[in-house]
């Protein structure tokens, strides 16, 4: 199968789900999430064993059958995520200011009316695409979110579709630093989601969950820069099924004299804020990427 057919079937695949989630309407979304978690959980494992493992090392104090039950209840949490996604080809705007309220809108609004510059600072936690498109709305302004190249580019493009449907733009994780400085010291909003595993060769350490772990210089290198505000927006989704998001400040005292170590400390608070919000609602993050690879 060549590389090219590949990626056309899982495109299918991907357009199938999403024509049956939209016919049977959100609501139903949770029966479907169950029944393809049956699948992927018990019948095909998908990276179940990366989840395993992630959680047995976050929370040593849990019993085998605790963490099967969290890690069964994560594939869920996932599966219910994707199903919304592809929910969100049809969804307006006046349903999704009735699906999530934020929290602290007000720390955001007067950071973005400073004309600053802001980053806002996410997470693959709850429903992460539609903290984006929440915010966007909500500041009615343009979030530059910065997106990695996908493998499969048709995939990439109906996702292009989503996350720009409204007052958003994704901007490619390869863009040149100049160009991201620029759009903070214009006053623009740069979105970054700033859980994944730094590089071996590049990333600096950092505890989570008691654990050293590789994390990206990014948001921190650039937040220095000018000192431009840093905001943490993580949310969690509600037993109703609609999502409560907060806004955090992430501050810039009381940080260390070199340059390097200021990078390091910004990190870590981002990431103590994270683990914070994960231990709240466990199930809810993306623990199928091996964020403890090194």
């Amino acid at each position: 199968m060549s590389f090219f057919d590949k990626n056309k079937i899982e495109f299918a695949l991907w357009k199938f789900f999403t024509k049956v989630v939209n016919l049977i309407g959100a609501k139903r979304i949770n029966g479907l999430a169950k029944v393809l978690t049956i699948i992927f959980f018990y019948l095909i494992p998908l990276r179940k064993s990366v989840v395993i493992s992630n959680l047995k090392k976050a929370f040593p104090e849990k019993t085998e059958k605790e963490i099967k039950q969290l890690a069964f209840n994560n594939f869920l949490s996932v599966a219910i995520t994707f199903m919304e996604i592809m929910a969100f080809q049809n969804i307006n705007k006046e349903e999704i200011f009735s699906l999530v309220k934020v929290e602290n809108l007000e720390l955001a609004k007067r950071k973005v009316a400073e004309n600053k510059g802001v980053i806002l600072l996410t997470a693959h936690i709850a429903n992460w695409e539609l903290g984006a498109l929440i915010m966007g709305l909500s500041l009615n302004a343009q979030i530059n979110v910065l997106v990695k190249k996908q493998r499969n580019k048709i995939f990439a493009e109906w996702m292009s579709g989503i996350r720009e449907k409204f007052t958003n733009k994704e901007v490619p994780l390869g863009a040149s630093v100049r160009e991201l400085y620029k759009t903070l010291l214009q006053g623009g909003i740069v979105g970054i989601v700033g859980d994944q595993r730094g590089r071996k060769d590049e990333g600096i350490v950092v505890n989570f969950f008691n654990q050293p772990t590789t994390t990206f210089q990014g948001f921190a290198a650039l937040g220095i820069k000018n000192k431009v505000p840093i905001l943490v927006v993580l949310g969690e989704r509600l037993p109703n099924g609609k999502y409560l998001m907060n806004v955090e400040e992430i501050g810039y005292d009381n940080l260390p004299e070199k340059l390097s170590d200021k990078v390091v400390e910004l990190n870590q608070r981002y990431m103590t804020i994270l683990e914070n919000k994960i231990r709240k609602n466990p199930e809810q993050w993306l623990w199928m990427h091996n964020i403890w690879k090194y």
